[in-house]
């Protein structure tokens, strides 16, 4: 049996568990995986790669209207957006004739990690909305907004192979972050909170009701 999180709910704040951003995490919240059992996925060389946000050629339109003004090339620049204000600038160090609307440089980036890479300035400096750290429960909707968008805009390429993957549970692999995905412990097992996968999940369930714009956030989480 799998030990899994009910769907999108905080846990309990207690415990002394370090997570992203320096704060403090309950053991409770973490989960483990036999991950031979579940549906998984790292690098480009592994299944199921397009469930990653640094998967290309997935582009998506946000205003829902297919044009190149409404194009983001992928789930992480516009997840990547949703942090900054339309008005928000800084000019990283290294590149100092770049674009300085964060947002803008965002969009603009050839690949996915290149969007995320090119507002670490603006993170750095503490640009972000304010309730981005603050609140959890921003970040993950956002992520979830962001993956049905990508769900309703690459029903093939994505949509398909998250539906093939039945009912089992789907778990991102990931080095060194135990949030988003899980790590290996080298038994053969899968320790994280794993909320893409949870998300994910959420989503393959949701797939019908996506396609027919039915989105949990039909505002989207784009700041002013």
């Amino acid at each position: 049996m799998y030990e899994l999180l009910p769907y999108l709910l905080p846990a309990p704040a207690t415990g002394d568990v370090p997570r992203p951003g320096g704060s403090l995490k309950d053991q409770s919240a973490m989960a483990t995986y036999k991950k031979s059992e579940v549906a998984w996925f790292f690098s480009k060389e592994d299944p199921r790669w397009e469930f990653s946000n640094m998967a290309g050629e997935m582009p998506i339109f946000w205003p829902l209207e297919r044009n190149e003004v409404n194009r983001w090339n992928s789930s992480e620049q516009l997840y990547q957006a949703c942090k900054y204000g339309t008005a928000v600038e800084c000019i990283p160090a290294a590149s100092p004739f770049a674009e300085p609307n964060v947002r803008k440089r965002i969009r603009s980036a050839t690949n996915a990690r290149g969007s995320k890479m090119t507002q670490k300035c603006a993170m750095t400096a503490g640009l972000m909305r304010p309730d981005w750290d603050s609140q959890e429960e921003v970040r993950l909707k956002a992520m979830e907004w962001v993956l049905e968008l990508k769900v309703y805009w690459n029903s093939q390429t994505f949509g398909e192979v998250l539906l093939g993957t039945g009912n089992r549970v789907i778990v991102e692999v990931s080095r060194k972050d135990g949030f988003w995905g899980c790590r290996e412990d080298g038994e053969g097992n899968l320790i994280g909170e794993n909320k893409l996968g949870e998300i994910l999940m959420g989503i393959r369930a949701r797939v019908p009701a996506i396609m027919r714009r039915e989105f949990k956030y039909p505002e989207g989480f784009l700041p002013p």
